[in-house]
């Protein structure tokens, strides 16, 4: 019981930290981020994070989720709204509605360019080092982004559907799985608590990654 309120403060440390590194605020009104995934494929904010950082997400379709320790779809996105705001959308699924009908997601938010040398990446690897993410499972992670923005930017609906005169989007692509090494996360160098987790009382160490 002593110990549950920490672990559930550093999965939100750790969920505000992934949306820093991984997602940023976008000039286009067009683009937003998924907080729910669609009946043929998951592409949604919150399964990258239980994905990348299984050990934080508490995941009903991922047996290496962390239970109850970890953050549940609902607060995680309870924080990516603190970030930005919530939109109603076509552009995104809908859970439990038919095909087409709006969703809700994080509006002008977009995945950060994670493998082309540039801001985007500078603010990836700062943030995630900052949380004691050690350099192979850092690439990793980098790759695993750019597939979540590749295929999402393939299959995005468009906010006007085709129609006469309007061609249809992108032909979907396929994204494919990626393996994060098993290797533990040493803290940060120096030691001590990252200053993404103050109030955590020690330095994080983030366990090795998921399975395929």
């Amino acid at each position: 019981m002593g110990s549950h309120p920490q672990e559930e403060s550093r999965a939100a440390q750790v969920a505000r930290a992934f949306f820093m590194a991984c997602t940023k605020l976008s000039d286009n009104i067009e683009d937003i981020l998924p907080q729910e995934d669609a009946p043929d494929r998951s592409l949604s904010v919150f399964r990258a994070f239980s994905e990348l950082f299984p050990e934080f997400a508490n995941d009903k379709d991922r047996p290496d989720s962390a239970a109850k320790n970890g953050l549940m779809r609902l607060q995680f996105n309870k924080i990516g709204y603190e970030i930005y705001d919530k939109e109603q959308s076509r552009r995104v699924p809908a859970v439990r509605a038919k095909p087409g009908n709006p969703g809700y997601g994080f509006r002008r938010a977009r995945w950060r360019d994670t493998t082309t040398p540039g801001e985007d990446r500078d603010t990836c690897e700062r943030v995630l080092k900052a949380l004691g993410v050690n350099c192979e499972r850092l690439e990793c992670i980098k790759r695993r982004v750019n597939d979540f923005k590749n295929e999402w930017d393939l299959v995005r609906r468009p906010s006007r559907p085709a129609g006469p005169g309007r061609p249809r989007g992108h032909k979907r692509g396929v994204m494919g799985a990626l393996v994060l090494p098993e290797t533990p996360v040493a803290p940060p160098e120096g030691g001590g608590a990252s200053p993404l987790l103050a109030g955590g009382g020690e330095a994080l160490v983030i366990s090795g990654g998921p399975p395929p």
